[in-house]
């Protein structure tokens, strides 16, 4: 074979085409990050590194094999810590302590666990589990959210030395590897495409889902070695190829396309191609732009740039308070490029070129042990911190509910016996950081009828005078609290019938699956529920304002979430005589929190300091309007905004009560103290019953 056809790595350890695909994933990468209307599917990056770990590894322990026989795990494993493990600790531990210096303490738990999880590199799971837990759905994005994919290589550099490992015990013949991998990357795949369809937020992150990215480019280096043979003409058009793939990808994909999937079929393969071509001779090839010195630069750094520039974008708006987003954008970048080649330079190189660590794998676990063990310290301080400010909150949350003063929570917005009391102007109760970790109205009666799950509230039923229903998403399930203070004055016996994300409308509500099917399905046996049992004969409805449904031609979004609404309505049995709506509640903004915890820490009152505009923070109540619409004596409406708002603002603290846990669900402090103002409310609707 002619020399100048044989892959690089035979002839040098330098592949200008891998080191220029690295550049293009890091660059991809930071600009979807940095700015995201230029490069809207940059996440692929990625998935460029992905297929070119998994084609450099599979060819490194292939050569053991074939050159020994056997794999050196141990050694194996000992090299890749030496290569990946100090970059990361060293990031991981000045996340650690940037998050306790500068990020409000509302968000120290949850980024302190996903540092942690990045930690133990199981970052992708904890992510997956917040990608499904609606109680995670407001989750800031952490400093170290970006480990999720180191976390996902690290779980390959794990299994795929064990899987070559076997393919080599049962065959000494490079055909065995060929087959259990091969096996593996298919069976992944196969799970990506139908996971990505059915739960596409979790399948963003597990491993099962990627493990097929990095098969491809282990199976490349398994079959690809006489591709070297093509004519240059055809590699050269196979680079273009492969670039233009990844380039496609990059600009084309947005976070609407089902990923990964079949649509990541485009950037690995592009960087398959890429790989297979080398640097072909042809005049007109890339090969010229592909050893572009800067671009070989950046490729060198290319791990080191990706693990910084993430935790600068997170901690810049904590640090820099009132930041001009361009002057952001740009100071990000330009960090990171600095701090990418330092960190090469002075910890990447040094520990992975190390005589003394290289002879002794044993020293490089137990050093990597022992930073692990330093970043786990600042966490546990943190951590510590964090729960004895939540004990403190809940005593001070149990004090009140046992001496409540003057005019607290929703008592301070009465229209009719205007309220106000001087030494709640400061309090917040309870702290951000601990109504963060609340549940949403705990249920203690909690069982399944009809199909649907549902929970008991309010007076046993042999004793109730009436049984209501209260019915609708995560919204109707905050107003069981006061909801139930009311059932038990009135002596009625109640059932909470909810499901997150699902209002009660014929509207399809734009979700992904498979919660989209579980919500039409929950809808559709909500009539048929009501009709087997006629003695509820009074429902609560509350629904989310918020979200988009499909709209029929000729219809606005607000008038398709207006007739859904009715339509569901009409279906309900005649036995339900009374449908109250409870009009939806305003949301804060996101940028509230961080303002209500540098109000406390200031003295400040958050109440007033934090206030959102009323025009933005309440929308229009498509259920609130199809009621007052309707003309029916059915239908009432109870409206407790003012509870909330005055003309102008809507507040995240009324009368010492924290409102809202996170940015549209209020805290169970403030849910009880609207108990007596609802009890109002009903007694007013009910002298139309």
């Amino acid at each position: 074979m002619d020399p100048a056809r044989l892959p690089e790595t035979k002839r040098s350890r330098r592949r200008p085409e891998i080191q220029a695909l690295r550049a293009i994933a890091v660059l991809t990468v930071v600009l979807y990050h940095v700015w995201p209307e230029a490069m809207p599917g940059g996440f692929v990056g990625v998935d460029v590194f992905f297929a070119i770990s998994g084609y450099l590894i599979t060819a490194h322990l292939l050569r053991e094999v074939e050159s020994t026989g056997a794999l050196a795990l141990w050694g194996f494993w000992a090299r890749r810590a030496r290569r990946l493990l100090p970059a990361a600790l060293l990031t991981l531990f000045v996340c650690a302590v940037g998050t306790l210096l500068f990020v409000p303490q509302v968000y120290w738990q949850q980024f302190l666990t996903e540092i942690a999880a990045s930690t133990a590199y199981v970052q992708n799971w904890q992510l997956a589990g917040d990608a499904v837990d609606y109680l995670a759905a407001d989750n800031r994005a952490s400093p170290v959210q970006h480990f999720w994919s180191l976390s996902a290589e690290e779980q390959f550099y794990l299994a795929w030395p064990l899987l070559i490992a076997l393919g080599a015990w049962l065959s000494r013949s490079r055909a065995a590897i060929i087959a259990v991998l091969g096996l593996v990357t298919a069976l992944s795949l196969a799970y990506s495409i139908t996971e990505t369809a059915s739960n596409p937020a979790a399948a963003y992150f597990v491993t099962p889902t990627r493990a097929w990215e990095f098969g491809a480019g282990g199976l490349l280096a398994l079959l690809g070695a006489r591709a070297w043979q093509l004519p240059d003409a055809v590699r050269a058009a196979l680079s273009w190829a492969g670039l233009l793939a990844v380039l496609y990808a990059a600009v084309f994909y947005s976070t609407d396309t089902a990923f990964p999937g079949w649509a990541a079929l485009v950037p690995v393969l592009g960087t398959l191609a890429v790989i297979l071509a080398g640097t072909p001779r042809a005049r007109w090839a890339p090969s010229p732009m592909l050893r572009f010195k800067p671009g070989q630069f950046l490729g060198d750094i290319s791990y080191s740039v990706y693990l910084w520039h993430w935790p600068l974008l997170v901690f810049a708006p904590f640090i820099l308070i009132e930041p001009g987003l361009d002057e952001t954008r740009v100071t990000v970048v330009v960090l990171t490029v600095l701090l990418g080649w330092v960190t090469k330079v002075l910890v990447e190189d040094p520990v992975r070129r190390s005589a003394w660590l290289s002879s002794q794998p044993r020293m490089t676990f137990a050093c990597s042990g022992a930073a692990m063990a330093l970043v786990a310290v600042v966490l546990a301080s943190g951590a510590t911190h964090v729960q004895a400010q939540i004990h403190e909150a809940e005593r001070e949350s149990s004090r009140l509910a046992d001496h409540r003063p003057p005019c607290f929570g929703a008592a301070a917005r009465d229209p009719e016996k205007p309220c106000a009391n001087p030494a709640l102007r400061n309090e917040v109760v309870p702290l951000p950081v601990a109504a963060k970790t609340e549940g949403y109205a705990p249920c203690e009666r909690f069982h399944r009828e009809g199909g649907l799950s549902q929970c008991d509230f309010g007076v046993a039923p042999a004793k109730a005078s009436r049984t209501i229903a209260l019915v609708g998403d995560s919204h109707a399930s905050h107003w069981r609290t006061p909801l139930d203070a009311v059932a038990d004055r009135n002596g009625w016996h109640g059932v909470s019938i909810t499901r997150t994300s699902c209002p009660f409308s014929e509207a399809t509500k734009h979700l992904a699956e498979p919660t989209r099917s579980q919500c039409k399905d929950w809808v559709e046996k909500l009539p048929d529920y009501f009709r087997e049992r006629p003695e509820i004969d009074t429902i609560f409805v509350v629904g989310i304002t918020g979200g988009t449904v499909n709209v029929p031609r000729g219809r606005t979004m607000f008038e398709a979430k207006v007739n859904g609404v009715r339509k569901a309505w009409r279906k309900l049995p005649d036995s339900v005589k009374h449908i109250v709506v409870i009009r939806d509640t305003p949301r804060i903004a996101g940028d509230t929190v961080d303002c209500m915890d540098r109000a406390i820490a200031d003295g400040e009152r958050a109440d007033l300091a934090c206030a959102v505009p009323r025009g933005t923070a309440l929308d229009a109540d498509p259920q609130a309007v199809a009621a007052r619409l309707s003309g029916s004596s059915r239908m009432q409406v109870i409206d407790l905004t003012q509870r909330f708002c005055s003309e102008r603002l809507c507040f995240p603290v009324v009368g010492g009560a924290l409102v809202f846990k996170d940015l549209h669900h209020f805290t169970l402090v403030w849910a009880e103290t609207l108990g007596p103002p609802l009890m109002r409310e009903v007694e007013r609707v009910k002298q139309s019953w």
